[in-house]
C-alpha cells in the first residue's frame, strides 16, 4: 500500500493501483468472449432496440466520462491546495465519484450488446468497490471525524443526489 503524501491524508484500499486495471482487464475480456466469440448473449439482442441500446450506452458512457472528469478535477486540480475534507463537485453529489463513473462505463458496454454474461464480473465490482470504499471512509472517520459522519448523512454512497451538498451550510466546522 503507497503511503498518502500528507501523515494525516486518507489511505486508500490496499492494492487498489492493482485493482483497478486488473477489473478493467477481466471485464473486457469476458465482454469481448461473449460480445464477439461465444456470442452466449446473442439472443437477447433482440429484446432491446437498437436505438434504446446506444441511447443507454451513450448516456452511460457520458456520464461516465463527465463524472470521471469532475471527481478527478476536485482531486488532484487543485495546485498547493491543503488536504481538507472534499465535499464540492462531484463529492456534493456521491461520496465516490470515481469508482462510480467506472461502474457506470462498464454497465454501458453491457448495454450496448446485451452482455448477459458481462453482468457477472460488474456485479462482483459493485461489491468489491464498496468494500474499498467502506475502507476508505473508516480511515476518513478517523482523520475527519465528526465531519465526515456528517457528510457520510447528507450524501449517498453510490446513487447521486440530484441536488448538490451545500459545503458551508451543511456541515458545521
Amino acid at each position: 500500500m503507497k503511503e498518502p503524501k500528507h501523515s494525516e491524508m486518507g489511505k486508500e484500499f490496499p492494492r487498489t493501483d492493482l485493482i483497478l486495471p486488473l477489473s478493467a482487464v477481466l471485464f473486457f475480456l469476458v465482454w469481448l468472449l461473449d460480445s464477439f466469440v461465444f456470442r452466449l448473449s446473442e439472443r437477447f439482442v433482440g429484446f432491446v432496440p437498437d436505438v434504446i441500446r446506444i441511447v443507454l450506452f451513450g448516456g452511460l458512457e457520458v456520464s461516465a466520462i463527465v463524472l470521471g472528469f469532475y471527481s478527478h478535477e476536485t482531486l488532484f486540480g487543485r495546485k498547493g491546495a491543503e488536504f481538507t475534507l472534499l465535499t464540492d463537485g462531484a463529492f456534493a453529489y456521491t461520496r465516490h465519484p470515481l469508482y462510480l463513473s467506472i461502474l457506470l462505463a462498464y454497465l454501458g458496454f453491457v448495454f450496448v450488446v446485451m452482455s448477459i454474461a458481462s453482468l457477472i464480473p460488474w456485479i462482483c465490482f459493485i461489491v468489491i468497490f464498496d468494500k474499498m470504499a467502506t475502507y476508505e471512509e473508516e480511515d476518513l472517520v478517523r482523520i475527519f471525524g465528526d465531519k465526515y459522519v456528517e457528510y457520510r448523512k447528507k450524501v449517498p454512497k453510490w446513487i447521486p443526489r440530484l441536488i448538490p451538498f451545500k459545503t458551508g451550510k451543511d456541515i458545521q466546522s
